[in-house]
């Protein structure tokens, strides 16, 4: 699992697996769910993640454990 966070875009993204992304989903407004051929969520998104998950805390810092 890997984890980054963009300052610029405010995004967490979170990935799971090396597989191919070959669709997306928004499942609730500001996450979105990536899945692989066989619909197994490979990724996941979430927009505006300094308000949604952590506000007041510097999400730079975060450390994504396997």
């Amino acid at each position: 699992m890997k984890g980054c966070y963009d300052t610029e875009t405010d995004v967490l993204s979170v990935r799971f697996s090396d597989a191919e992304v070959v669709m997306r989903r928004e499942v609730r407004p500001g996450v979105v769910v990536a899945y692989d051929a066989g619909g197994t969520v490979a990724a996941m998104d979430i927009l505006g993640a300094s308000e949604t998950l952590a506000a007041g805390q510097d999400l730079r810092q975060l450390t994504v454990a396997a």
